[in-house]
């Protein structure tokens, strides 16, 4: 039994490292003039400006607040005052993302590319879109496309290796991570995704100084300190895997994939209890993976009956 758990713990371990997705910027139009369409449709000039004053307002909403539901309003309402303004429709699909509703995202963003078929933020708005969907193949054309148009964005070079990611194109995630952190050398999620790809191609390593880096750059993010902890349960640190973790949850309670890996290290402590502790935070979270993670903890534990020789 303890040889089934050891291996089928490598296995959750290594499916809960991940990859991140880079939000891009939501954008301010205080130096845009006014559309055609808005001067014709609010002929006084204080109506006319409103589109900008409720841009302006959805992206206080979403970048202070936090509130993209009420921000995607403003976004609507200013869409509908100026259909032309491009940054307001750019900034309700990326509302959309937040939301996680992927269909209108792209909708929203189909509707930019329609006026401006080379439009960069929307193109690559939409590999994050496809991405997030499930739908990889999609995702690369459009963030194949956005290099086409910018290959220096190192947001979308993250973005376009996780997609690669997905697919198991590792070398080439790689590859792209290595021309993000050239370009922007403070990218802590580049750091992270590239120690990501790093400990997907077995360079073990090289994959945790990449992570520390991330970590260095920016200590606040809960997927380093998961990823961090992934590396070193490889390399045999265990103590401080476990560190890594609970950091990981402390950062983002509802964080499934650092939950899943908290309670496999106690279990390798013996810590059955602890992990029964996070056992229960994970079904609130994910149920698929605390599904998972109780078979773990069934298989450390428990004895398999038709194994038990006959005393008789």
């Amino acid at each position: 039994m303890q040889k089934i758990f050891i291996i089928f713990a490598v296995i959750v371990l290594s499916f809960t490292v991940s990859a991140q997705m880079k939000e891009r910027d939501l954008q301010f139009i205080t130096d845009e003039p006014v559309a055609a369409s808005a001067t014709q449709t609010a002929p006084d000039a204080s109506k006319a400006v409103n589109y900008i004053e409720l841009n302006r307002l959805g992206v206080e909403k979403a970048l202070v607040g936090k509130n993209y539901k009420e921000a995607s309003v403003l976004f609507s309402k200013a869409v509908e005052a100026a259909p032309d303004c491009l940054k307001c429709r750019f900034n309700l699909g990326r509302s959309f993302l937040a939301l996680e509703n992927m269909d209108e995202a792209i909708r929203v963003f189909n509707e930019i590319l329609k006026v401006k078929p080379d439009d960069f933020e929307a193109n690559a708005s939409l590999g994050e879109a496809y991405n997030l969907k499930g739908q990889f193949e999609e995702s690369l054309a459009y963030f194949e496309k956005s290099l086409k148009i910018n290959s220096k964005d190192p947001i979308m070079l993250s973005n376009y290796a996780v997609s690669l990611t997905m697919i198991e194109k590792h070398k080439e995630a790689l590859e792209l991570l290595d021309k993000a952190v050239t370009i922007q050398p403070s990218f802590a999620e580049a750091y992270s995704n590239r120690g990501y790809s790093l400990f997907l191609l077995g360079r073990h390593k090289d994959a945790l100084e990449s992570l520390r880096k991330a970590e260095k750059l920016n200590p606040n993010i809960a997927q380093v300190h998961n990823n961090l902890g992934v590396v070193l349960d490889e390399l045999g640190k265990k103590k401080e895997a476990r560190a890594h973790y609970e950091k990981a949850v402390e950062l983002k309670a509802d964080y499934g994939a650092a939950i899943c890996n908290l309670a496999i290290s106690n279990l390798e402590e013996g810590n059955r209890e602890a992990a029964y502790k996070h056992l229960k935070t994970l079904e609130k979270v994910d149920f698929k993976l605390a599904g998972q993670l109780r078979e773990v903890i069934w298989g450390k534990y428990v004895v398999d009956a038709s194994k038990v020789k006959d005393k008789d």
